[in-house]
């Protein structure tokens, strides 16, 4: 009798231990899925901000707040990122707008877009044209755009105007440039050579004039002089880096020509020269320059390519 108690008591252990161990394993699962609707709603916080899509859609209702992003727009895939293509209802059937994505900057805060206008040369070619209009950036967390640039229709013209907002936030996260030397950094160099340009005109202002920009991966300082409205055209010093001995910045100065017949798009650039600008001493070598002779000719400077070779 006391071994069938036993046999009893041994079975009872062993139904027990299974139901408790079902149990057991129900809490794990329970306690496993609570962990990881945690972890998810964890991982929901942490994607609360905008996708680059909903970056898109914030451009397009930035620009046309009367259309559906909705009805309008295609997302493609192209070798170098993902392009947000639509077409407005004023627009030639050989027209397209573009919103180019160009990744996220270094610090992933801001998408950041560049508008074109896309054009079929005719209805019966399959070759495009371009018209860039501008870059844009979304904040990530806030959705605020900024706008790079754009045109003001002036009493004659048009002007080019860049967003100091634009360049201050984003711009700078391209290039902050971490100088340790104690020597020139590229905007100050910049500066010094916008100076050295138009050192006879006491009453042009580089802050006031001129913005720096990004193409590719070179800065651009961009102005319209006084005056130059009243042509369509803006000036450009592209700097192609440091020399290797890191002793001079080098630029190159262009002219870039606009129409405005409809809506304004540069139509072509003019390179004229280039200079180079020492990080010590701010002395500036002009790579050439026209002759004051009657019969003027392109005098190249022996000096400036020594400088730049090293």
């Amino acid at each position: 009798m006391k071994e069938a108690v036993y046999k009893i008591s041994s079975a009872s252990i062993v139904i027990g231990l299974v139901i408790f161990m079902w149990f057991a394993s129900k809490d794990m699962q329970r306690a496993k899925m609570i962990e990881q609707a945690v972890t998810v709603e964890k991982r929901d916080e942490s994607n609360s901000k905008m996708t680059e899509e909903e970056a898109a859609k914030a451009i397009f209702y930035y620009i046309y707040s009367d259309y559906d992003y909705n009805s309008m727009v295609t997302v493609g895939m192209t070798s170098e990122g993902l392009v947000y293509t639509y077409q407005t209802p004023e627009q030639e059937p050989t027209e397209n707008e573009m919103l180019y994505s160009k990744g996220l900057t270094g610090d992933e805060r801001y998408y950041i877009f560049a508008h074109d206008t896309m054009y079929r040369v005719n209805a019966h070619s399959y070759r495009y044209d371009y018209n860039y209009h501008t870059d844009y950036a979304v904040n990530k967390e806030t959705g605020e755009v900024l706008q790079e640039r754009q045109w003001v229709e002036t009493d004659e013209e048009y002007e080019l105007m860049y967003s100091k907002e634009y360049e201050n936030v984003i711009t700078q996260l391209y290039f902050n440039e971490k100088i340790s030397d104690g020597k020139m950094t590229e905007e100050e160099a910049a500066k010094t050579l916008f100076y050295y340009m138009y050192s006879d005109s006491d009453y042009y202002d580089y802050d006031t004039l001129v913005a720096r920009t990004v193409q590719g991966e070179q800065s651009m300082y961009v102005y319209q002089l006084p005056g130059d409205a009243e042509y369509p055209y803006v000036r450009i010093l592209s700097c192609e880096g440091l020399t290797e001995n890191k002793q001079y910045y080098v630029f190159s100065f262009y002219t870039e020509y606009y129409t405005s017949t409809a809506e304004p798009f540069f139509t072509h650039s003019s390179y004229s020269t280039s200079f180079a600008v020492n990080r010590e001493t701010g002395e500036v070598l002009q790579e050439w320059q026209w002759s004051d002779d009657t019969e003027p000719m392109m005098l190249y400077s022996d000096e400036y390519k020594r400088a730049v070779s090293q």
